[in-house]
């Protein structure tokens, strides 16, 4: 029995990229953290844009919304307003606990974040262009919305976790 604990706990720490638990749980708590202060703030810029790019999206996808504010929008008689989680503002503000690389250069971690910002936003309109899509062609909400957010949500992780194992190594390939 304690072979095969040690073995679980040995595969699920290799899993979440070499931390150790204490430092695990510091991410975890910073990144949970970054989320209840991403959710004091209105991103009101960033639920325009995404609304922007989500409706030109879907215009040459055939889906003619009516832009009715600035984060407001209707379609087929359906008003949807763009709220902080459609934006993955919080998303964003949770993963910089696990993609800052403490061993790395700090040009380098900003060079990393900016990347994954502009992937990440493109994911997101592509998310939420292909959920209208869906939607727009009979799939439920929960199955045109929600289960493609969990797709896109599990992605993103796996990428955290890959980028943790290809660049938290230090020279000697343990874990930084």
């Amino acid at each position: 029995m304690a072979t095969t604990s040690i073995s679980f706990w040995t595969a699920a720490r290799s899993r979440v990229g070499g931390w150790s638990n204490h430092e695990f749980l510091f991410r975890c708590l910073v990144a949970a953290l970054a989320v209840a202060v991403c959710y004091q703030f209105r991103w009101d810029w960033l639920r325009y844009l995404t609304s922007e790019f989500n409706l030109r999206l879907d215009a040459l996808l055939g889906l003619h919304w009516q832009r009715l504010t600035f984060d407001t929008a209707a379609w087929n008689g359906h008003v949807y307003t763009y709220v902080i989680a459609c934006t993955m503002a919080d998303v964003w503000c949770g993963a910089l606990a696990f993609v800052w690389i403490i061993g790395r250069s700090i040009a380098s971690n900003l060079l990393t974040l900016a990347g994954f910002t502009f992937a990440l936003f493109g994911l997101n309109v592509t998310r939420l262009s292909l959920s209208d899509f869906l939607c727009a062609h009979g799939a439920s909400w929960n199955l045109g919305h929600n289960v493609i957010a969990g797709i896109c949500y599990f992605l993103i992780w796996e990428w955290l976790l890959w980028h943790r194992r290809r660049y938290g190594q230090d020279e000697s390939g343990q874990a930084a």
